[in-house]
């Protein structure tokens, strides 16, 4: 009769024996230092000396051990969405930290769910995200051999992606109406189609300027960027106007401050506040409880800084950058995603429809002895 005691993680062991040829295999997590865990799996081989054969296996891992599970496996693998995890976990920990797993069942989902639609007014893919977090956990779970089974989960219809973009009117109003410190990181983005995080991560060091040609060069190192490999940005005209002035202001104010995007010299996080009332101002948002003290308790809808990734795609397309240097600066690693955010302009859509008027008079035109030369197609 052997046992044996296995780290899972910081301060985290399972305990595993199996008393005997008519007897199940019993597995224990333990929270605590191996000296507990060794301790605990003494006790139950003792248990199992006295001859209580048939003695079901023992699950008390919790939902709060699992997605533990889940911000480990981030930290190992250093993923960039670290934060996201931790916040996500802490949701888990406050609604069913101490529920025993082997109580979940696919009813339970259900219920959750149901429960964050109707109530919370949660969208289809909001929840998705909440349970894909969560059955990662059991997944890993079930690789550990903490538990013997993975409720069943039917992801929720989500709503199509977005497809809002800015024009260049739109832009240039909704940036004067943006204060000083908020208007550098929406014309980085605009041009760009950065990640919000890369850009406000970024310091002056990786901000190269060409004076005598009027070009500035932007450079992500793998470390700075969500899928680990690095970009570069080379552009003149309005990025390099906006980010010549601005390097100009904060060398005199703040000399110091190596942060591009910052507010009084310290790193710039967020603008929502900023960004919101600029939009409703311009009608580009509005207030669904105007009414709210606080802007935050206002009830925002309308046009999202994340909209301004999906233009800077649309701006390389339609300006006839090759696919894959768009992608290169963008930062799409699939052509699916990428996809989602080259949006067809107008101008695109009459191009097409004049090219299928053009081929049509060719083959109508003249005789009718055979097809014409189809017409030239859209660039890509």
């Amino acid at each position: 009769m052997k046992g044996k005691i296995t780290r899972v993680a910081d301060r985290r062991y399972r305990a595993d024996f199996h008393p005997g040829r008519r007897a199940p295999r019993i597995r224990r997590m333990v929270s605590g230092t191996r000296k507990q865990a060794e301790r605990i799996l003494d006790e139950l081989i003792q248990r199992a000396y006295t001859g209580v054969f048939g003695w079901p296996t023992v699950q008390e891992t919790t939902i709060a051990e699992l997605v533990d599970l889940v911000v480990d496996d981030y930290k190992m693998n250093t993923r960039k969405s670290l934060r996201s995890a931790q916040q996500l976990a802490q949701f888990w920990k406050s609604l069913a930290g101490s529920l025993l797993v082997e109580r979940v069942t696919s009813t339970t989902l259900r219920d959750w769910a149901k429960m964050w639609v109707e109530q919370d007014h949660l969208s289809g893919g909001r929840v998705n995200r909440r349970m894909s977090f969560l059955l990662r956990g059991f997944s890993l779970g079930l690789e550990h051999q903490l538990i013997t089974q993975r409720p069943k989960w039917t992801r929720l219809k989500e709503a199509p992606p977005r497809s809002g973009f800015f024009i260049w009117e739109q832009f240039t109003s909704l940036r004067d109406a943006l204060p000083p410190h908020a208007r550098v990181p929406v014309t980085i983005d605009y041009w760009s189609g950065m990640r919000w995080g890369e850009i406000t991560s970024l310091v002056w060091n990786q901000v190269l300027f060409d004076h005598r040609r009027q070009i500035v060069r932007i450079t992500l190192a793998g470390s700075d960027t969500k899928t680990s490999e690095p970009r570069a940005l080379v552009m003149g005209g309005d990025l390099y106007e906006v980010l010549r002035t601005w390097d100009a202001t904060t060398r005199v104010t703040h000399p110091d401050c190596q942060w591009v995007c910052h507010y009084l010299g310290r790193r710039l996080k967020s603008i929502r506040t900023a960004w919101q009332k600029a939009c409703v101002k311009l009608g580009l948002g509005k207030w669904t409880k105007p009414k709210g003290k606080m802007v935050g308790q206002r009830g925002y809808v309308g046009a999202l800084i994340h909209d301004f990734r999906r233009t800077g795609v649309k701006n390389l397309s339609d300006s006839g950058v090759p696919e894959k240097i768009a992608m290169a600066i963008s930062g799409h690693k699939t052509r699916s995603i990428y996809d989602r955010y080259n949006i067809v302009s107008e101008a695109r859509l009459e191009e097409a429809g004049a090219l299928v008027v053009a081929r049509h008079r060719k083959l109508t035109e003249g005789t009718s002895g055979g097809l014409a030369e189809p017409a030239t197609p859209i660039p890509q």
